[in-house]
């Protein structure tokens, strides 16, 4: 089987040796306040500054899923506003889980085919949490890097907050554009769903030490105390965290630029074809990650019939173009042969 849906998606070649590698060594059965698992959690903090480039300082914690790191984040910052800048169906979801927990909160809705805009943003705006998605997953457009330099000049004294899901292992972050970065791993990461990574930089840390709510169990307060000690408050998924830290041993750059060269070949490709197009036309504003193609709803129900005929896998469009768009992962764990199957029978 192929899967092209954008997460959970196709597992990385490797994970099923890695899933032998940790049930022999013995670390699924290690107790997680034990010495092993704190060296196992290291590893992984190691891991993101050695082979992805995350700053000193900014540190690696677990939870869940990246969903989840929306509730922790407004019920630990209960007393701060909160700023939702989206153009896509996550980043609303993410609003509305604000909105839900009665977080002080604002928004910012651009639309997909514009590059954001904050040049007309009221100057009396002075929110202390500034929330964006790097990769919007239901329409398959991004913030690039200097998108997201422009956020962090428009709000200096804001905490920045992305939603890293479908680009965190995926493309390369200049982690200092934000102080909260989260994601899931069964997106890029090419690893089964079930954990969560958030990183969090020294300002909010240090942030989250003097200003935060402590109100709840699972709150940013007490995952950064245990994580100074490489341990979490839940007894955590240690088979995900296992493959994490191996994972991060074969991300390479060439990586992301293979991924970026495929996507432009993607991108070109449908601009030429008969029944499918790209939703998103500029290219600046297109996902490395994740296609989103539209099309005539029929064609597109007929296609995705015969794709699963054939034991392929492909996502189904996602909020206002829930019925006439496909998305399609370009993840790495996915190959150029992948690719060379799924167009042919397209």
């Amino acid at each position: 089987m192929l899967n092209f849906y954008p997460g959970p998606s196709k597992l990385h070649a490797h994970v099923e040796k890695h899933v032998q590698e940790a049930i022999a060594t013995g670390i699924l059965s290690m107790n997680h306040r034990s010495a092993e698992f704190m060296d196992l959690y290291q590893q992984v903090q190691e891991g993101f500054e050695t082979y992805y480039d995350v700053p000193k300082g900014y540190c690696v914690y677990f939870t869940s899923s990246a969903t989840e790191c929306w509730s922790i984040l407004a019920q630990s910052f209960s007393n701060r506003s909160f700023l939702h800048i989206y153009n896509g169906s996550f980043g609303k979801k993410w609003m509305d889980v604000s909105k839900q927990l009665n977080v002080e909160h604002e928004s910012l809705v651009f639309d997909i085919h514009d590059t954001l805009d904050l040049s007309t943003v009221d100057e009396s705006t002075s929110p202390e949490i500034v929330c964006t998605t790097l990769v919007e997953t239901s329409n398959g457009t991004y913030l690039s890097k200097e998108v997201q330099a422009t956020v962090r000049e428009t709000f200096p004294d804001a905490l920045i907050a992305v939603d890293a899901t479908s680009g965190m292992a995926g493309m390369s972050i200049k982690w200092e554009h934000a102080d909260i970065w989260f994601a899931s791993v069964q997106k890029c990461f090419g690893l089964p769903s079930g954990l969560g990574i958030l990183i969090l930089s020294p300002q909010a840390q240090h942030t989250v030490e003097h200003r935060s709510k402590d109100l709840h169990f699972n709150s940013l307060k007490q995952i950064v105390s245990n994580g100074e000690a490489f341990q979490t408050i839940c007894t955590p998924n240690i088979l995900g965290i296992y493959l994490v830290a191996q994972r991060l041993k074969e991300i390479q750059a060439n990586h992301f630029i293979e991924g970026s060269k495929r996507m432009e070949y993607l991108y070109n490709h449908f601009s030429t074809h008969t029944y499918l197009q790209p939703l998103v036309l500029d290219k600046k504003l297109l996902s490395p990650t994740v296609l989103a193609l539209k099309g005539d709803e029929e064609y597109i129900f007929q296609l995705k019939k015969s794709l699963k005929l054939q034991d392929i896998i492909i996502g189904n469009g996602y909020g206002i173009w829930k019925t006439n768009t496909i998305r399609i992962a370009n993840f790495p764990a996915h190959t150029d042969a992948d690719f060379e199957v799924l167009l042919k029978v397209i």
